[in-house]
Protein backbone atom coordinates (compact mmCIF):
# COMPACT_ATOMS: atom_id res chain seq x y z
CA UNK A 1 0.00 0.00 0.00
CA UNK A 2 1.60 3.43 -0.93
CA UNK A 3 1.01 6.64 1.22
CA UNK A 4 0.11 9.64 -0.28
CA UNK A 5 2.88 12.19 0.31
CA UNK A 6 0.92 15.46 -0.93
CA UNK A 7 0.51 17.77 0.39
CA UNK A 8 -1.02 21.67 0.37
CA UNK A 9 1.28 24.51 -0.49
CA UNK A 10 -0.26 26.74 -3.49
CA UNK A 11 -3.50 27.96 -2.86
CA UNK A 12 -5.59 29.14 -5.85
CA UNK A 13 -8.50 31.68 -5.40
CA UNK A 14 -11.40 32.29 -7.92
CA UNK A 15 -11.59 36.01 -6.64
CA UNK A 16 -14.56 35.82 -9.40
CA UNK A 17 -16.82 33.92 -11.34
CA UNK A 18 -17.38 35.90 -14.64
CA UNK A 19 -15.22 37.08 -17.25
CA UNK A 20 -15.55 39.37 -20.20
CA UNK A 21 -14.39 36.72 -22.36
CA UNK A 22 -16.33 33.94 -23.60
CA UNK A 23 -14.03 31.75 -24.89
CA UNK A 24 -14.95 28.32 -26.57
CA UNK A 25 -13.31 25.87 -24.05
CA UNK A 26 -14.68 27.62 -20.96
CA UNK A 27 -17.88 29.55 -21.36
CA UNK A 28 -19.07 29.43 -24.83
CA UNK A 29 -22.18 31.10 -25.03
CA UNK A 30 -25.01 27.93 -26.61
CA UNK A 31 -23.58 26.12 -23.58
CA UNK A 32 -23.68 27.88 -20.66
CA UNK A 33 -26.75 28.18 -18.10
CA UNK A 34 -26.78 32.06 -16.91
CA UNK A 35 -29.69 30.37 -14.55
CA UNK A 36 -27.02 27.75 -13.32
CA UNK A 37 -24.40 30.46 -11.31
CA UNK A 38 -24.84 34.02 -10.14
CA UNK A 39 -22.31 36.04 -10.30
CA UNK A 40 -19.91 35.94 -6.70
CA UNK A 41 -17.20 38.10 -6.16
CA UNK A 42 -14.70 37.03 -2.91
CA UNK A 43 -14.87 40.03 -0.57
CA UNK A 44 -11.65 41.61 1.09
CA UNK A 45 -12.99 40.00 4.54
CA UNK A 46 -13.73 36.91 3.62
CA UNK A 47 -10.10 36.74 1.53
CA UNK A 48 -8.73 37.78 4.67
CA UNK A 49 -10.47 35.45 7.23
CA UNK A 50 -10.03 32.26 5.13
CA UNK A 51 -6.51 32.85 5.02
CA UNK A 52 -5.76 33.49 8.44
CA UNK A 53 -8.04 30.30 8.92
CA UNK A 54 -5.43 28.47 6.31
CA UNK A 55 -2.11 29.59 6.93
CA UNK A 56 -2.29 28.41 10.60
CA UNK A 57 -2.51 24.81 9.28
CA UNK A 58 -1.11 24.40 6.12
CA UNK A 59 2.57 26.42 4.34
CA UNK A 60 1.17 28.51 1.70
CA UNK A 61 4.41 29.12 -0.25
CA UNK A 62 2.18 30.82 -3.15
CA UNK A 63 -1.40 32.45 -4.07
CA UNK A 64 -2.44 32.43 -7.35
CA UNK A 65 -5.57 34.71 -8.35
CA UNK A 66 -7.77 33.43 -10.78
CA UNK A 67 -11.43 33.52 -11.87
CA UNK A 68 -12.99 34.28 -14.41
CA UNK A 69 -11.16 37.40 -15.36
CA UNK A 70 -9.96 38.73 -11.77
CA UNK A 71 -9.18 42.12 -13.54
CA UNK A 72 -12.19 42.74 -13.45
CA UNK A 73 -12.90 42.69 -9.83
CA UNK A 74 -13.44 45.95 -8.36
CA UNK A 75 -11.37 45.37 -5.08
CA UNK A 76 -8.45 43.31 -6.68
CA UNK A 77 -5.60 45.85 -5.44
CA UNK A 78 -7.21 45.37 -1.90
CA UNK A 79 -7.03 41.96 -2.51
CA UNK A 80 -3.82 41.45 -3.53
CA UNK A 81 -2.33 43.58 -0.16
CA UNK A 82 -4.81 41.48 1.77
CA UNK A 83 -2.12 38.23 0.58
CA UNK A 84 0.88 40.56 0.60
CA UNK A 85 0.06 41.26 4.53
CA UNK A 86 -0.12 37.97 5.09
CA UNK A 87 3.42 37.55 4.27
CA UNK A 88 2.64 35.15 1.10
CA UNK A 89 5.94 35.39 -0.55
CA UNK A 90 5.00 34.83 -4.41
CA UNK A 91 1.65 36.50 -5.54
CA UNK A 92 0.38 35.66 -9.05
CA UNK A 93 -2.50 36.12 -11.39
CA UNK A 94 -3.59 34.51 -14.51
CA UNK A 95 -5.34 37.18 -16.79
CA UNK A 96 -6.69 37.48 -20.65
CA UNK A 97 -5.11 41.14 -20.62
CA UNK A 98 -7.79 42.88 -21.89
CA UNK A 99 -7.62 45.25 -18.52
CA UNK A 100 -7.22 49.18 -18.23
CA UNK A 101 -3.62 51.00 -18.93
CA UNK A 102 -2.00 51.59 -15.58
CA UNK A 103 -3.74 48.47 -13.83
CA UNK A 104 0.06 47.20 -14.03
CA UNK A 105 1.95 49.60 -12.62
CA UNK A 106 -1.18 49.60 -9.55
CA UNK A 107 -0.52 45.54 -9.01
CA UNK A 108 2.87 45.75 -8.50
CA UNK A 109 3.11 48.16 -6.07
CA UNK A 110 0.30 46.15 -4.02
CA UNK A 111 3.06 42.80 -4.44
CA UNK A 112 2.12 40.96 -6.98
CA UNK A 113 5.06 39.24 -8.21
CA UNK A 114 3.92 37.43 -11.18
CA UNK A 115 1.38 37.25 -14.00
CA UNK A 116 0.30 34.16 -16.63
CA UNK A 117 -1.60 35.64 -19.56
CA UNK A 118 -3.74 33.64 -21.58
CA UNK A 119 -3.10 33.87 -25.27
CA UNK A 120 -4.67 31.26 -27.50
CA UNK A 121 -3.54 33.00 -30.40
CA UNK A 122 -1.58 35.91 -31.98
CA UNK A 123 -4.21 35.93 -34.97
CA UNK A 124 -7.14 38.58 -34.83
CA UNK A 125 -9.56 36.29 -36.82
CA UNK A 126 -8.53 33.42 -34.35
CA UNK A 127 -8.83 35.36 -31.34
CA UNK A 128 -12.31 36.99 -32.40
CA UNK A 129 -13.32 33.02 -33.10
CA UNK A 130 -11.72 31.90 -29.79
CA UNK A 131 -12.39 34.68 -27.55
CA UNK A 132 -16.48 34.98 -29.32
CA UNK A 133 -15.01 39.17 -28.64
CA UNK A 134 -14.50 41.60 -30.71
CA UNK A 135 -11.18 42.53 -28.87
CA UNK A 136 -7.80 43.87 -30.48
CA UNK A 137 -5.20 41.08 -29.83
CA UNK A 138 -2.48 43.51 -30.44
CA UNK A 139 -3.97 45.39 -27.09
CA UNK A 140 -3.19 41.95 -25.32
CA UNK A 141 0.11 41.94 -26.81
CA UNK A 142 0.95 45.40 -25.67
CA UNK A 143 -0.61 44.38 -21.70
CA UNK A 144 1.99 41.74 -21.74
CA UNK A 145 5.27 43.22 -23.22
CA UNK A 146 4.28 46.06 -20.67
CA UNK A 147 4.29 43.60 -17.65
CA UNK A 148 7.74 42.30 -18.67
CA UNK A 149 9.12 45.78 -19.04
CA UNK A 150 7.72 46.32 -15.82
CA UNK A 151 9.54 43.33 -13.91
CA UNK A 152 6.63 41.22 -13.75
CA UNK A 153 7.75 37.49 -13.93
CA UNK A 154 5.37 36.61 -16.84
CA UNK A 155 4.24 33.42 -18.24
CA UNK A 156 2.24 32.39 -21.42
CA UNK A 157 -0.74 29.95 -21.38
CA UNK A 158 -1.81 28.47 -24.28
CA UNK A 159 -4.56 26.26 -24.87
CA UNK A 160 -4.48 24.43 -28.09
CA UNK A 161 -7.59 23.30 -29.37
CA UNK A 162 -8.11 21.23 -33.00
CA UNK A 163 -9.47 23.20 -35.35
CA UNK A 164 -9.00 26.26 -33.59
CA UNK A 165 -5.67 27.00 -32.53
CA UNK A 166 -3.45 23.92 -33.68
CA UNK A 167 -1.53 25.80 -36.68
CA UNK A 168 -0.56 28.98 -34.71
CA UNK A 169 2.06 26.44 -32.29
CA UNK A 170 5.26 27.68 -34.25
CA UNK A 171 3.95 31.37 -34.50
CA UNK A 172 3.22 31.20 -30.51
CA UNK A 173 6.31 30.08 -29.82
CA UNK A 174 8.32 32.39 -31.83
CA UNK A 175 6.55 35.62 -31.10
CA UNK A 176 6.90 34.75 -26.77
CA UNK A 177 10.37 33.17 -27.63
CA UNK A 178 11.55 36.40 -29.44
CA UNK A 179 10.28 38.88 -26.51
CA UNK A 180 12.24 36.10 -24.00
CA UNK A 181 9.11 35.11 -22.47
CA UNK A 182 8.44 31.16 -21.67
CA UNK A 183 5.25 29.91 -23.30
CA UNK A 184 3.47 26.89 -21.99
CA UNK A 185 1.25 24.86 -24.52
CA UNK A 186 -1.95 23.31 -22.25
CA UNK A 187 -3.86 19.89 -23.53
CA UNK A 188 -7.58 20.87 -23.55
CA UNK A 189 -8.83 20.01 -20.50
CA UNK A 190 -11.78 17.68 -19.74
CA UNK A 191 -13.79 20.73 -17.76
CA UNK A 192 -16.78 22.75 -18.11
CA UNK A 193 -19.13 23.06 -21.12
CA UNK A 194 -17.29 20.74 -23.78
CA UNK A 195 -16.81 18.30 -21.17
CA UNK A 196 -18.31 15.79 -23.83
CA UNK A 197 -16.96 16.83 -26.71
CA UNK A 198 -13.65 16.73 -25.77
CA UNK A 199 -12.34 13.84 -27.89
CA UNK A 200 -13.45 16.20 -30.95
CA UNK A 201 -11.29 19.23 -29.62
CA UNK A 202 -8.16 17.46 -27.85
CA UNK A 203 -4.76 18.09 -29.56
CA UNK A 204 -1.82 16.21 -27.46
CA UNK A 205 1.31 17.49 -26.52
CA UNK A 206 2.93 14.91 -28.56
CA UNK A 207 0.88 16.60 -31.67
CA UNK A 208 2.37 19.97 -30.66
CA UNK A 209 5.82 19.10 -30.13
CA UNK A 210 5.98 17.17 -33.31
CA UNK A 211 5.57 20.80 -35.04
CA UNK A 212 7.65 22.51 -32.59
CA UNK A 213 10.44 19.85 -33.45
CA UNK A 214 9.92 20.18 -36.87
CA UNK A 215 11.32 23.62 -36.79
CA UNK A 216 13.17 23.96 -33.92
CA UNK A 217 16.05 22.00 -31.97
CA UNK A 218 15.16 21.22 -28.72
CA UNK A 219 16.19 19.91 -25.81
CA UNK A 220 15.30 19.89 -22.31
CA UNK A 221 15.12 22.83 -19.82
CA UNK A 222 15.22 22.80 -15.95
CA UNK A 223 11.89 22.19 -14.41
CA UNK A 224 10.77 22.84 -10.80
CA UNK A 225 9.67 20.06 -9.29
CA UNK A 226 6.17 20.65 -8.35
CA UNK A 227 5.56 22.37 -11.69
CA UNK A 228 3.09 21.09 -14.07
CA UNK A 229 4.74 21.77 -16.77
CA UNK A 230 7.73 19.96 -18.40
CA UNK A 231 10.31 22.47 -19.44
CA UNK A 232 12.44 22.57 -22.80
CA UNK A 233 14.31 25.09 -24.82
CA UNK A 234 15.33 25.62 -28.39
CA UNK A 235 18.60 26.20 -29.90
CA UNK A 236 17.39 30.28 -30.21
CA UNK A 237 16.71 29.87 -26.45
CA UNK A 238 12.97 29.85 -26.54
CA UNK A 239 11.49 28.06 -23.38
CA UNK A 240 8.57 26.54 -23.38
CA UNK A 241 6.37 24.07 -21.05
CA UNK A 242 4.30 21.22 -22.19
CA UNK A 243 0.87 20.84 -19.72
CA UNK A 244 -0.12 17.41 -20.86
CA UNK A 245 -2.46 16.62 -18.11
CA UNK A 246 -4.20 14.28 -20.01
CA UNK A 247 -1.51 11.81 -21.86
CA UNK A 248 1.30 12.52 -18.96
CA UNK A 249 -0.54 13.14 -16.07
CA UNK A 250 0.76 15.04 -13.10
CA UNK A 251 -1.91 14.44 -10.32
CA UNK A 252 0.61 12.51 -7.99
CA UNK A 253 2.60 15.39 -7.18
CA UNK A 254 -0.52 18.06 -7.22
CA UNK A 255 0.20 20.58 -4.23
CA UNK A 256 -2.83 22.49 -5.14
CA UNK A 257 -5.78 23.80 -2.85
CA UNK A 258 -8.32 25.67 -4.65
CA UNK A 259 -10.82 28.25 -2.85
CA UNK A 260 -14.06 29.83 -5.29
CA UNK A 261 -15.37 33.28 -5.08
CA UNK A 262 -17.60 32.31 -2.23
CA UNK A 263 -14.59 31.00 -0.16
CA UNK A 264 -15.50 27.31 -0.08
CA UNK A 265 -12.44 25.11 -0.71
CA UNK A 266 -11.65 22.11 -3.68
CA UNK A 267 -8.80 19.71 -3.09
CA UNK A 268 -9.00 18.34 -6.67
CA UNK A 269 -10.02 19.70 -10.10
CA UNK A 270 -11.68 16.36 -11.10
CA UNK A 271 -14.00 16.63 -8.00
CA UNK A 272 -16.75 18.83 -7.31
CA UNK A 273 -16.94 18.91 -3.91
CA UNK A 274 -16.74 21.72 -2.34
CA UNK A 275 -16.20 22.27 1.74
CA UNK A 276 -16.97 25.55 3.64
CA UNK A 277 -13.95 26.42 6.10
CA UNK A 278 -15.26 26.20 9.91
CA UNK A 279 -13.76 28.50 12.47
CA UNK A 280 -12.42 25.84 15.32
CA UNK A 281 -9.10 24.52 14.59
CA UNK A 282 -9.95 20.88 15.02
CA UNK A 283 -13.11 21.22 12.67
CA UNK A 284 -10.13 23.09 9.79
CA UNK A 285 -7.75 20.46 10.15
CA UNK A 286 -10.55 17.77 9.55
CA UNK A 287 -12.04 19.41 6.57
CA UNK A 288 -8.51 19.96 5.09
CA UNK A 289 -7.84 16.45 5.51
CA UNK A 290 -11.22 15.80 3.13
CA UNK A 291 -10.19 17.45 0.72
CA UNK A 292 -7.10 16.49 0.44
CA UNK A 293 -8.97 12.77 0.21
CA UNK A 294 -11.12 14.29 -2.64
CA UNK A 295 -7.12 14.52 -5.33
CA UNK A 296 -7.22 12.09 -7.70
CA UNK A 297 -4.73 10.09 -8.91
CA UNK A 298 -4.96 10.74 -12.01
CA UNK A 299 -7.24 13.74 -13.87
CA UNK A 300 -10.31 12.67 -14.44
CA UNK A 301 -12.11 15.91 -15.60
CA UNK A 302 -15.27 17.11 -14.92
CA UNK A 303 -18.18 19.53 -16.07
CA UNK A 304 -17.75 22.14 -13.47
CA UNK A 305 -16.01 25.29 -15.75
CA UNK A 306 -12.41 26.32 -14.17
CA UNK A 307 -13.49 29.97 -13.88
CA UNK A 308 -15.35 28.60 -10.39
CA UNK A 309 -12.89 27.09 -8.90
CA UNK A 310 -9.58 28.62 -9.56
CA UNK A 311 -8.31 26.77 -13.03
Amino acid sequence: MTVDTRKFEVLRISILSHCNFACVYCAPKEKENSSAKHYQMLSPDLLQRNLKLLIAHIKIKEVHLTGGEPTLHKDLIQLIQIVKQNSIQEIALTSNGNFKTGLLEDMLAAGLTRINFSLDSISQSAFERLSDRNISVSHVLNQIESAKRLGFNVKINTTVLRGFNDREVLDLLTWSGERNIPIRFLEFMKMGPLHKEHPIYFYSAEEIQEQIKSIYQVRNYPTPEDSTAQYFITNEGFIFGMIANHTEPFCSSCNRLRMDSQGRIYGCLSDETSFALPETDDEIQFTLEQAMLTKKKEFTGSELSMKYIGG
